[in-house]
């Protein structure tokens, strides 16, 4: 009785053989050839023409562990500002040899937009921490992965955590000072953008001259600003604070000058 294989597209036997692949990687002897008496990956047809399974593949898949996904910890604020702490994935099977692992993390503005990535940072086959500092409101999860080149291609396995939301800031009321019943001369004059309330920490700030008789003498992007009279009259001074982070920017109010009134 004889063990033949069926070559790839023919209906025709040959020899019962076991493909052996790759081995001697790196080497000039890094060919595939067969062995026999042994089953290979291609379908089998024994005496009497019934079939045979060939067994699955002796590759050690690589997956995540039981209960080794990648996780946040407990204590973790996700708010702008603090710093989060993610735990790395453990895997099993693959070719530890030929496995490198590394984690990141991921932030998006909504849910309807695509991810930012931070850089990998290579880490080892256990649960280490990976530190980020949140700088931006959205959302935010953590990722673990595991990759194995020694298949062709190379298998590729990931691990990703929940997803947290990291809510947006808020600018309070502003103010402008001096207010609307203030006087000045002729000359000279420092007007300041108060914020008040709001959790915003990274505010900027325009300046405009809506209407009278001044010109700016500050430059853009300052809390305070000064403007120098050139006439008699009412001048209208507009100050407007913006936020990246916050949901409600910008915010603006308007100062009133009254010059030799």
């Amino acid at each position: 009785m004889t063990h033949e294989k069926l070559v790839a597209g023919t209906e025709s036997p040959t020899r019962f053989t076991k493909i052996i692949r790759n081995p001697g990687a790196g080497t000039k002897y890094n060919r595939t050839y067969q062995e026999a008496n042994y089953v290979s990956r291609y379908t089998k047809t024994v005496a009497g023409g019934s079939s045979y399974s060939p067994p699955a593949s002796e590759y050690d898949e690589l997956v995540v562990a039981p209960n080794g996904g990648a996780n946040l910890i407990a204590e973790n604020v996700y708010e702008i500002g603090q710093v989060v702490t993610g735990k790395t994935a453990i895997y099993a099977g693959g070719n530890p040899e030929t496995t490198t692992y590394r984690s990141r993390w991921q932030l998006r503005r909504t849910s309807s937009d695509g991810w930012e990535n931070s850089n990998w940072m290579n880490t080892t086959n256990e649960k280490n921490n990976h530190d980020y500092l949140i700088g931006k409101p959205g959302q935010i999860r953590f990722q673990s992965q595991a990759r194995d080149e020694s298949e062709d291609p190379a298998v590729v396995v990931i691990s990703s955590t929940s997803i947290k939301d990291v809510p947006f800031t808020e600018i309070g009321e502003v103010t402008i000072s001096p207010d609307s019943t203030a006087a000045a001369v002729m000359g000279s004059q420092t007007f300041t953008a108060v914020v008040t309330g709001g959790d915003a920490t990274d505010l900027t700030y325009k300046w405009t001259v809506r209407s009278g008789n001044a010109q700016l003498d500050t430059p853009d992007n300052q809390s305070s600003a000064t403007y120098t009279f050139i006439r008699d009259g009412q001048t209208q001074i507009q100050c407007a604070v913006s936020s990246a982070n916050s949901s409600n920017s910008p915010q603006s109010n308007i100062g009133f000058v009254l010059v030799n009134a």
